[in-house]
């Protein structure tokens, strides 16, 4: 996934699951994403832990 497509509030999947972009740190190139389902909780990891899924769908399918 290209870094500079990252924005606050897109769903990115991991290796260590999917979650909502609550803050992108540059400095240490690390994304905070918080989960679905719990906004409280957060997980942290590394720009290269991104992995680019581009059929991603939010919690309920949406149809176009």
């Amino acid at each position: 996934m290209n870094v500079l497509e990252l924005k606050l509030g897109m769903v990115c999947q991991t290796k260590k699951g999917v979650g909502v972009v609550s803050w992108i740190d540059a400095q240490d190139r690390a994304v905070y994403l918080s989960d679905l389902d719990n906004k409280d909780q957060h997980i942290a990891v590394s720009f290269d832990d991104l992995q680019d899924e581009p059929q991603l769908h939010q919690k309920a399918d949406i149809y176009y």
